[in-house]
């Protein structure tokens, strides 16, 4: 079953984010990961959304989320989005 993964990101330090974003792809791709939104700009419908990124990727499942997640090549470029950003991710299980 398809797992996403949804951040919500308060960028602070634009040079250290923009050095995990560069790193980004390569190791999405490599774990069979899809980004489907990065948008700095989401509109908000309704409530509060307090001008904070919105990522979106999807996985085939969630063992291959959390391989992602875990792997040492992803922990390694998350050093720089941990210290460039705050920020709040949640995985959830497709509907079937």
């Amino acid at each position: 079953m398809t797992c996403y993964l949804v951040g919500r990101i308060a960028i602070h330090d634009r040079e250290r984010y923009g050095r995990y974003a560069q790193a980004f792809m390569p190791v999405l791709k490599q774990y069979g990961g899809r980004l489907l939104v990065s948008d700095e700009s989401p509109e908000p419908l309704e409530g509060d959304w307090e001008g904070r990124k919105l990522v979106l990727l999807a996985f085939d499942s969630r063992e291959a989320a959390l391989r992602w997640a875990n792997s040492p090549e992803y922990r390694k470029i998350a050093e720089d989005r941990i210290a460039g950003s705050d920020a709040v991710v949640v995985l959830a299980e497709g509907y079937p």
